[in-house]
Parts: structure tokens; C-alpha cells; sequence
């Protein structure tokens, strides 16, 4: 693994994955064509009754194959030299891959779309019996108001085959739980014949409401390849935040400001993740550098 002050240095991370890019200080993104962009603009409607009788949505072929490839290669070769998958976020194209999908955010959140500070990107393994994680509530709180205002969202996109071989999505759907006599509170409360697994390919894009029950699969041993995908987090921006800092989605951090937010999920999400003590200790070295480059 780099050091924390190889980590705080562009130029590392452009070396490991050269197919990908890292705006420089200052500089944007380069603007991304929106999905539904060549068929006249994106029809959220037709996902809508499923949002919200069940609290998911499942697109398939939603986003460029092509581009999504590009990121798979990018968090193997992170895997491979030692490095945690959720480090894909330095690159560029991490974001422009959420950015594509404002025209599906505004349909369900509004114009006012904030990215919240909370992501992370999944190597599962089957080799190491890997699996997704436990069963959980992106959110406690309110996240949605009535029936139809929703406050917050989150997208989870596979950069390859998601099965239940591999650790798929699994959820309840919320017209199931909405038949229980009180909210699941643990695991043992679920109805096993209620639970639906969202097997996905590339291209497809999920999404839930923060509120539903989910969780990630285990991956077997017979599965053909590692379960690969990344998760954002939004809301909108009329209600108050629910982070303590929203980020804009057309103008993603810069290459320090993305270092510092990576390395922070790692202790918010040690609970969920499992994590060995010398990654966590490196991300919090990686803070101490950066504090000196401020």
C-alpha cells in the first residue's frame, strides 16, 4: 500500500490507472451527456409506481457499458495493487457516472439535487468469501414526507454482473412491510419468503429509498466473478441537510477535497465494512498528511 504522503499526490493514482483522469486543482469536470439524452429526455414515470408502492426502482440499460468497464478495470487493478476499492472516487469518472443521471434525480428529488458526503465502492470476492453488507437504513430519520415528497435517495450502480451467485442486492419491499404489526427492527423480523433479490447487469441503475431494508449478499465460492458496483447518496436540497456538508453535482471536490472525503468513510462505515486495523490506521495517516497541505 502507498504511503499517506504518495496518497496526497495525484500523480500516484494517475500512475496506477492511466486509463483514467483527475481534474486538476481548479479545474471541472468535463460536462457528460445525460441519460435519455439521445431519445428525446428521460421518462421517470414509469418507474415511479414501484418507487413507491415498493421503494425501489430497477433500470436496466440505463448507462454507457463502455464507461462502466473503464471503472471496473480501474477498482480491480486498485484491489490488486493492495489498494481499497473506494478509492475509485479520486478518478474523475467515478462522479461523471452520477452526473449522467441528473435527468432520473430530478424526477424523483427535484431541481434542487445535493450530493450527501456518503459513498462507497464494493470488490466482493468470491474467492475470500465476500459479501455485501449487513442488513440496514441508508437513513434513521425522515426521509421521505407522505406518500409522494421524497427528501433523499440512494443509487447503487454495478460496474458488472450482480447475482445472487456473487452478492446481489436483496430487499423487503415496503408493501410487504407496510403488512407487518411494527417496522423491522433485526434480521429475524423478516419474512424470508417476503425478501426480493435485484440481480443486475451493466448498465442498470438501482435506486431505494433511504428508509427501505436492504442488504448485500453473500458471494459463493462457484460464483464466476467478483461483485463490483458503486453507491452515492442524495437529497434535495429544499429540506434541511441531512450531512453536515452537501456537495454539488455538476462541480464534484476537487483532488484533495475527494481524498479527504474518501478517507473519511472508512471509520463511518467500519461497522458495515469489515476493515483491518492497518487500512484504518492509513486513511487516518492520509488525513494527517493532508492537513499539511492545506
Amino acid at each position: 500500500m502507498m504511503t499517506a504522503f504518495q496518497a496526497c499526490q495525484r500523480e500516484s493514482w494517475l500512475s496506477i490507472n492511466p486509463q483514467l483522469t483527475i481534474s486538476a486543482a481548479g479545474a471541472g469536470i468535463c460536462d457528460v451527456p445525460s441519460v435519455g439524452y439521445d431519445k428525446g429526455g428521460f421518462d421517470g414515470s414509469a418507474h415511479s409506481d414501484r418507487f413507491w408502492q415498493d421503494g425501489y426502482f430497477l433500470i436496466d440499460d440505463l448507462l454507457p457499458v463502455e464507461s462502466l468497464a473503464q471503472l471496473r478495470t480501474g477498482i480491480e487493478t486498485l484491489v490488486v495493487n493492495g489498494l481499497p476499492p473506494a478509492m475509485i472516487y479520486l478518478y474523475d469518472e467515478a462522479w461523471q457516472i452520477f452526473m449522467r443521471l441528473r435527468p432520473l434525480l430530478t424526477h424523483f428529488l427535484g431541481d434542487r439535487v445535493k450530493l450527501l458526503p456518503h459513498f462507497w465502492a464494493w470488490h466482493v470476492d468470491p474467492g475470500q468469501g465476500g459479501r455485501g453488507w449487513p442488513p440496514h437504513r441508508d437513513y434513521q430519520g425522515e426521509s421521505v414526507i407522505g406518500d409522494d415528497m421524497l427528501i433523499s435517495l440512494s443509487l447503487w450502480v454495478p460496474l458488472g454482473v450482480a447475482s445472487p451467485d456473487n452478492g446481489c442486492m436483496y430487499v423487503l419491499p415496503r408493501s410487504f412491510e407496510k403488512c407487518y404489526p411494527c417496522p423491522v427492527a433485526k434480521p429475524e423480523d423478516v419474512v424470508l419468503q417476503d425478501v426480493r433479490a435485484l440481480p443486475a447487469r451493466p448498465g442498470t441503475v438501482m435506486g431505494w429509498r433511504q428508509d427501505l431494508y436492504h442488504w448485500g449478499g453473500r458471494a459463493s465460492a462457484f460464483a464466476t466473478e467478483p461483485r463490483i458496483s458503486l453507491s452515492l447518496e442524495f437529497q434535495n436540497a429544499a429540506f434541511d441537510p441531512l450531512a453536515d456538508r452537501l456537495l454539488d453535482l455538476d462541480q464534484p471536490p476537487a483532488f484533495h477535497e475527494r481524498l479527504e472525503l474518501i478517507v473519511q468513510q472508512f471509520a463511518k462505515y467500519r461497522h458495515m465494512q469489515s476493515m483491518d486495523d492497518d487500512t484504518l490506521r492509513w486513511a487516518n495517516s492520509i488525513n494527517a498528511e493532508l492537513s499539511g497541505w492545506a
